[in-house]
């Protein structure tokens, strides 16, 4: 409503009876920038009255009243009665008057607090919301008319922060008055829909998903409408409600949906609607298909039909591998009452393959396809050649060999594989087998020497068999399967030593004793045996070997590919042998001492022991204390017999042993009386 509109409805009321009227005793003014109405009026009496005001604008009626009260002009009344005296004015303490304690204002529009103020001196007045002084600004707007004992503080654009409390005080000479006016600021905002649907087209049998997402304050109902009427729900029609989107769903979507669309979001506000079009159209569809597989023999006639229904008409063509067919003397393409037929007259060997049947208009296309198989005995078409491969080197790099025939045959073949003779089983991880319809492969994963030597692939159908054969061959350094082993001998037996190599070409080989290289004489023999497919034993034979014989053993075997070796330690063991024996028969005065020693060499060391006359000496034992044995470093052995006794002669022998064998040296000790001094 426009600022004329509103001066001419307001009206001004005198204790409810209508008092002023417009462009008679007063004015109502109103500032370009404010939304303020001012009223002036005019001839006012000196006799307190209450005048409300009343404007109407399209949001609804506003009314505020007012206590307006006239004062004298007394040089005026003076003039008119001279004898009359003036009377003081009455003073009072102010006093604040408001309609409404309470007050409720939507989130961004204006809010008025209307207070009616009296009191004589006219009393200060300040305004707080909570603890913090009001001022005027671009918020805040504070009118006070002295006369008419009014004020208005406008909030502009009030927000959910700005509710609370707001205190009114007035105060001058006499006394103080408040009063507190509490503002509720509510949210509300006018329905909208904010994501727009657009015009949609979508095939029969298709699922339409409609989104729509809405707003407002209050929350509103939305409802999804067709041609204006509202959309029943039903297993093929749903309606998702997930605020603030709202979807409808058309399952199986026909050509009946077609038509236009809306939603309507309403709360107590306003309403929000939104129109779009739903196009459903048909794409071509097989209401007859072609049928099963078909497996044919030679010269036979066969016919494919297929139907299918599409508006607009489709355009049909047929293809047979992919390779679009045209009519001629075999092949002849027709439709009839809607179907549309393929014939083939006296099948050979190429028709076999897939065929399809495509129908296709401005809205999509639609196949369907058959398999036509011809019988034939299999028949390679390319054979796989010989191969060479390295087994995986030293840098871990991995090799594959692939055997791959190309043929045709039908049924679907029996493949054998063989490797020299023996049928390959499946479950060998080495290889792996593929086979297609005009394919078959054998793949040899990691090939090694054990995989080499020659391959044949037997095709076996009912019609016939074909094969393809070929040689695989399999280079790589020498790997030694068996190594050779530490190893302990007696001196004058046979050494054997052996080692089991793989490899291709045959590897060459040498034998080391002590980093010095054997070279073969009637003791030392050396050869190479085959053991297997590329598998080699090497053996070293040492005749009657000695302990100088002993040591590291070493075999080197190399080929064009790399070498290997592998290494062992022999030990010879010897028995005891006698190097020195100091026990030659001896006589000796009574009292006397002697000492016998013996040198002697063995692998292992040997172990002595002393006998007299048969029985060991022991030491300990007081018939031997005067006896003593010692020994070097397992290599000399002595025995010494102190201050002689009569009773110590006899024989005396040492034995040496080991786990090889015994050793002896006897001696004879013959001990005399010592004659007295005196004779």
């Amino acid at each position: 409503m426009s600022r004329e509109e509103v001066l001419r409805e307001a009206v001004k009321k005198k204790d409810g009876d209508q008092l002023y009227k417009p462009e008679e005793d007063f004015k109502a003014l109103m500032g370009d920038e404010e939304d303020t109405v001012a009223f002036v009026f005019q001839h006012v009496s000196s006799e307190e009255c209450t005048l409300t005001s009343v404007a109407r604008t399209t949001r609804g009626i506003l009314s505020f009243g007012a206590v307006v009260k006239g004062e004298v002009d007394h040089q005026a009344a003076g003039e008119r009665s001279q004898g009359e005296q003036r009377k003081p004015f009455r003073h009072w303490k102010p006093s604040l008057v408001v309609e409404k304690t309470e007050i409720v204002c939507n989130e961004g529009d204006q809010a008025m607090l209307q207070v009616q103020i009296n009191g004589y001196p006219k009393p200060d007045i300040r305004c707080t919301f909570g603890d913090l002084p009001i001022k005027p600004s671009g918020k805040y707007k504070i009118y006070h008319e002295n006369h008419e004992h009014i004020l208005l503080l406008v909030i502009k654009d009030v927000h959910m922060e700005d509710s609370g409390k707001y205190t009114v005080m007035a105060e001058n000479e006499i006394g103080f008055d408040s009063v507190t006016i509490n503002l509720d600021v509510i949210r509300q905002k006018y329905p909208a829909i904010k994501s727009k649907i657009e015009d949609l087209s979508i095939a029969v049998d298709e699922i339409l998903v409609m989104p729509a997402e809405v707003d407002g304050i209050p929350r509103p109902e939305v409802q999804f409408l067709k041609e204006g009427r509202p959309i029943e729900q039903s297993d093929r029609v749903v309606v998702e409600e997930a605020y603030p989107v709202y979807t409808l769903v058309l399952k199986d979507t026909s050509l009946q949906d077609t038509g236009v669309y809306s939603v309507v979001a309403t709360n107590s506000l306003a309403q929000a609607s939104h129109f779009w079009g739903v196009y459903v159209y048909s794409k071509p569809r097989l209401t007859h298909k072609l049928g099963p597989n078909l497996e044919l023999s030679q010269d036979q006639t066969v016919t494919l039909r297929a139907k299918v229904v599409a508006e607009p008409k489709p355009v049909i063509k047929w293809f047979r591998n992919g390779t679009q067919l045209v009519g001629g003397r075999r092949l002849h393409i027709d439709d009839e009452d809607g179907f549309y037929f393929l014939k083939i007259r006296g099948t050979v060997i190429q028709d076999a393959g897939v065929y399809t049947f495509r129908a296709e208009n401005a809205h999509g296309v639609v196949e369907d396809k058959v398999r036509i198989d011809v019988k034939k005995a299999p028949t390679i078409l390319e054979r796989f050649d010989d191969a060479l491969a390295l087994e995986q080197d030293v840098y871990h790099i991995i090799h594959s060999v692939e055997f791959a025939v190309r043929l045709e045959a039908f049924p679907r073949p029996e493949v054998r594989w063989f490797l020299d003779g023996d049928e390959l089983l499946d479950g060998i991880p080495e290889l792996t087998r593929v086979q297609s319809e005009d394919t078959i492969k054998l793949i040899v994963n990691e090939p090694t020497t054990d995989l080499s030597g020659q391959y044949l692939c037997r095709i076996v159908n009912e019609c016939g068999q074909d094969e393809a054969r070929a040689t695989l061959t399999v280079n790589c350094s020498p790997r030694v399967l068996v190594q050779l082993n530490d190893a302990t001998v007696e001196e004058g037996s046979k050494l054997k030593l052996q080692v089991l190599v793989r490899g291709n070409p045959s590897p060459q080989f040498k034998w080391f004793r002590n980093s010095q290289e054997l070279d073969p004489n009637e003791r030392v023999q050396m050869g190479i045996e085959m053991f297997g497919k590329k598998r080699y034993k090497i053996f070293c034979i040492v005749q009657e070997v000695s302990y100088a014989e002993r040591g590291e053993y070493e075999v080197e075997v190399s080929n064009s590919f790399g070498s290997a070796k592998s290494s062992c330690l022999i030990n010879v063991l010897t028995k005891p042998v006698i190097l020195e024996a100091q026990m030659a028969d001896a006589v000796l005065r009574e009292a006397d001492d002697i000492t016998y020693t013996v040198r002697a060499f063995s692998n292992p060391l040997p172990q002595a022991t002393w006998y007299w006359e048969g029985t060991a000496i022991n030491p300990d034992e007081k018939k031997d204390r005067n006896k003593l044995i010692t020994s070097n470093n397992g290599t000399e052995f002595r025995l010494g017999i102190r201050r002689a006794k009569m009773v110590d002669a006899g024989v005396y022998q040492c034995v040496l042993e080991n786990s090889v064998g015994t050793v002896r040296c006897r001696t004879a000790l013959a001990v005399m009386r010592r004659k007295n001094e005196e004779d």
